[in-house]
């Protein structure tokens, strides 16, 4: 539990830095967020921070709320709900260290959003 409680915590220093918002952020669906913000890539395959879940195959999805700044980094992310319950956490968590946004032309004042993410996750 020690161990997790550290990766997590690595994890999170990946997202962290200085936030910069030039105005307080507005919340919104997943669904709306591409007027704003524009992913620059998916989340594709990649090497999770810490252990992996100890039976495998697992698939599960994990919800999280997270802030996009004024420069589309990532901050201050939430678990709002996993399946299986915190199984798949941490690993939800490095793949959203890895995903960078960019302003969307309709958002040119780059306001800064909060907005709650579904992971569909599957180790193999």
């Amino acid at each position: 539990m020690r161990l997790n409680v550290l990766l997590l915590g690595a994890v999170l220093g990946l997202l962290g830095g200085s936030v910069t918002l030039n105005q307080p952020p507005i919340d919104m669906t997943p669904e709306q967020l591409s007027g704003c913000w524009v992913q620059e890539e998916e989340i594709g395959w990649f090497r999770p921070v810490g252990d992996l879940p100890g039976k495998q195959p697992v698939k599960g999805y994990v919800a999280i709320r997270y802030l996009i700044d004024s420069n589309g980094n990532l901050f201050s992310p939430e678990r709002v709900a996993s399946e299986p319950p915190c199984v798949l956490d941490l690993v939800a968590l490095s793949g959203l260290a890895k995903t960078r946004y960019r302003v969307a032309e309709q958002n040119p004042d780059a306001i800064p959003v909060r907005v709650v993410s579904r992971l569909d996750i599957e180790v193999k």
